[in-house]
């Protein structure tokens, strides 16, 4: 009788911590999962490159041709958060078609040749809105499956994170995007 009870026992606690961790859903850590589905090299149909990394990401983009080039390169910290993705820029260079150059560097640099980590407030992570406070972009989760992570960024407009290398761009004027990850580290 003892072996059974203890048997019953066991079995009953297996089943509980089974249906505990099932129940603990792909959203429990979205920090994680953010990184994860985002960190690679990425490709949009527009001939823009961006490499994530897990504290900085990079764009590359050209459009036009040699005589009316539209011309853009980026550089910026990252951070992953349970409830985002804060982003701030560091450096900018654009040369808009027929345009002139603009270009922004922000010294991040210390004296000991390390580099000064943004500091973020994530209280500022707001579900469904951008917001933008000190330089730093606040791109926050609206909606986490098992398949997607959705994003509001700037300007109303969202990007949906899919767990298989896929990104979706979706401006509020209307509209589909695609970038796609050729290369995950």
């Amino acid at each position: 009788m003892t072996k059974r009870l203890f048997g019953s026992i066991l079995l009953v606690t297996m089943i509980l911590v089974m249906a505990a961790y099932c129940q603990t859903d792909s959203t429990a850590d979205i920090k994680s999962k953010l990184l994860e589905y985002r960190k690679g090299v990425w490709v949009s149909g527009s001939g823009t490159y961006t490499v994530w990394t897990d504290n900085h990401y990079f764009v590359i983009s050209h459009t036009g041709d040699t005589a009316r080039p539209n011309l853009y390169f980026g550089a910026s910290q990252v951070e992953f958060h349970n409830r985002g993705i804060a982003r701030q820029q560091v450096i900018r260079y654009r040369k808009p078609p027929g345009g002139d150059v603009v270009a922004f560097r922000e010294s991040v640099i210390r004296e000991d040749h390390t580099e000064q980590p943004m500091a973020t407030d994530t209280s500022l992570f707001t579900p469904g809105t951008c917001n933008i406070k000190d330089g730093i972009i606040y791109d926050a989760v609206t909606e986490v499956t098992g398949d997607y992570i959705l994003l509001a960024t700037c300007n109303e407009d969202k990007i949906k994170l899919f767990n298989n290398g896929v990104e979706v761009y979706m401006p509020a004027g209307g509209g589909e995007f695609y970038s796609y990850r050729v290369e995950e580290f």
